[in-house]
């Protein structure tokens, strides 16, 4: 990742999407439901981006490299080096909506679920050198 140049963030289509499981007993059923509904990305230079959904991907050929993400996306003022191990770490916390049901018609709402991964990542600085001819 380069310094000034935006970076855009996103979670894989294939993971953001609701999860269910059914349990069955002699006489009834419950089911619960899990739903992305928020992630937030610690950038690891004290920035915390926060979206409301996925994201959306960049495309080579589709989108402009040095525009911001429509949806999310951040952009590093600082090269890593100087922070420890000379990287940022980068961590993304997806919360889930939780509901349940059960074959007698009751259900609600669990406490949210939170998922959490991360991953180190250098943020350098690119100079040009510009020469006279002489």
């Amino acid at each position: 990742m380069l310094v000034q140049v935006p970076v855009w963030l996103w979670v894989d289509e294939e993971t953001w999407r609701p999860e269910s499981a059914r349990a069955e007993v002699p006489g009834g059923s419950v089911s619960v439901t899990a739903a992305p509904r928020s992630a937030d990305w610690s950038m690891g230079d004290g920035e915390v981006v926060s979206c409301t959904g996925p994201g959306m991907p960049f495309v080579v050929g589709r989108d402009d490299p040095a525009a911001p993400s429509p949806e999310c996306g951040h952009t590093y003022t600082r090269a890593s080096a100087g922070e420890p191990g000379g990287v940022y770490e980068l961590g993304l916390d997806v919360t889930w909506e939780v509901t349940w049901e059960s074959s007698e018609g009751d259900g609600g709402e669990l406490d949210p679920l939170v998922t959490s991964s991360s991953a180190e990542f250098d943020v350098v600085e690119s100079q040009g050198l510009v020469e006279a001819a002489g």
